[in-house]
């Protein structure tokens, strides 16, 4: 099994185990189409590193997909836990939440929530390439909804990573 493969099975056996109704895998097969279409672009941007940094992700290049976007921060103080601050927060996205832009995750998601997106963002952190998740959730807007995600590592300057590229697409969940 391929490091990948075991950070995504670590995943999925938490959130059975805690019922996050969410699933990460690496094969990338995304159901929908601007989501591969924001995976090459990625990979476009990224080149031969190992990965791309924010900086590379102009407006022109992300046009049809800031709606659906998300930037987020890794925010790491000594002697202190590892935050995440969204650093752009799409108006798609945003209709459901409210504009999450500068805010920390712990101080956006509800506390019952955030292991699991705690868990998701280091999921795709410490995997260090793009991961698809998906996911089923109520909201208080939402009826049952399902998430597919795209989140895809970003780096500094040095190649560590210490963000992450987000799209989310919802849809209406279908019982199998």
């Amino acid at each position: 099994m391929t490091e990948i493969a075991a950070i995504c099975e670590r995943f999925n056996a938490q959130s059975a185990q805690d019922k996050w109704q969410a699933v990460c895998d690496s094969a990338l097969a995304f159901e929908n189409r601007k989501l591969a279409d924001l995976l090459g672009i990625w990979q476009s941007v990224r080149g031969d590193r190992t990965l791309p940094q924010r900086a590379d992700f102009t407006a022109r290049i992300l046009a049809k997909h800031l709606p659906n976007l998300t930037f987020v921060e890794r925010v790491e103080t000594p002697g202190q836990e590892r935050r995440y601050r969204f650093r752009l927060f799409g108006t798609a996205l945003a209709q459901y939440t409210g504009d999450w832009t500068g805010k920390f995750l712990d101080d956006s998601v509800p506390q019952d929530f955030q292991p699991s997106w705690f868990a998701t963002y280091d999921a795709a952190i410490e995997a260090r390439v793009p991961l698809r998740f998906v996911s089923r959730f109520r909201a208080e807007h939402l009826h049952h909804v399902q998430a597919e995600t795209l989140i895809a590592p970003l780096g500094d300057n040095s190649g560590t990573a210490n963000g992450l590229l987000i799209s989310v697409v919802y849809s209406p969940f279908v019982a199998e």
